[in-house]
């Protein structure tokens, strides 16, 4: 990753690890970068998750305590374009707002652009027109409760609410898992699924989903890498990625 050609595209990606084990973490890293063009390099820094429940509290901590910035900081040396934080909940848990003030953190810590999950989450549903949602995660009580808040406080009516209610481990989910979630909290008046958390590893599975509930499924991983690629001036047209990066009817601006 050291030998970046001037003219490479590269995004830093920041991401909270409450996994522990490289194996798992890289898989979730894989993930990111699945949703991304061969030429768009990816560098990874992760931030420490102490073994504590994963609650609302605890969100709030993670999002304030600098660890963000600081991994930001540190992938300076690999010189990125653009920065994408792959977290939903730390970038939701503060409420309207909370998700940009990390935006600017590791703005200005790293004089580079850069996302948040739930920024390209609310960019995600503007672009599609999508009105409301269901959701599907594997979040504990309060934290589901103030992920549909931050949503529906964008304008975006939440008519269903699944979660596994996981105090950790989030990152190691069967896939299938979550997408059984996510197809039963589908609810026919509803203009998408939305699928929280950047643990989720659903890239394989996003276009059988839509063809299955005739909607579209979107994912954390997905929206936050898809963002990301706008920040880079890059096309976000990408085959077996869901319609979001199907490019029809989907603005790229």
């Amino acid at each position: 990753m050291t030998n970046q050609t001037p003219n490479t595209p590269r995004l830093g990606a920041i991401y909270p690890d409450d996994m522990w084990v490289d194996l798992d973490a890289q898989t979730v890293v894989d993930d990111f970068r699945s949703y991304l063009p061969e030429s768009v390099e990816l560098i990874s820094s992760a931030t420490p998750i102490p073994p504590r429940d994963a609650a609302l509290k605890a969100g709030i901590e993670l999002a304030e305590n600098g660890d963000i910035e600081e991994s930001a900081r540190r992938l300076l040396r690999y010189h990125p374009s653009c920065f994408a934080y792959y977290c939903t909940t730390i970038s939701f848990v503060r409420g309207v707002g909370g998700d940009l003030d990390i935006s600017r953190r590791v703005e200005a810590a790293t004089g580079k652009p850069a996302v948040t999950t739930s920024t390209a989450m609310i960019r995600a549903f503007e672009a599609l027109g999508i009105k409301s949602v269901v959701l599907a995660s594997p979040y504990m009580p309060d934290v589901e409760e103030k992920f549909v808040e931050f949503i529906e406080a964008h304008g975006v009516r939440v008519l269903k609410s699944l979660a596994l209610g996981l105090k950790d481990g989030h990152g190691i989910v069967d896939p299938n898992e979550i997408r059984q979630l996510a197809e039963s909290a589908d609810k026919p008046e509803a203009d998408a699924v939305f699928v929280g958390c950047t643990g989720q590893r659903l890239a394989a599975h996003l276009d059988e989903m839509e063809a299955g509930l005739g909607k579209p499924v979107l994912c954390a991983n997905q929206v936050t890498s898809w963002e990301a690629l706008r920040l880079l001036g890059m096309p976000r047209v990408l085959s077996g990625r869901g319609s979001l990066f199907s490019g029809a009817g989907v603005s790229q601006a």
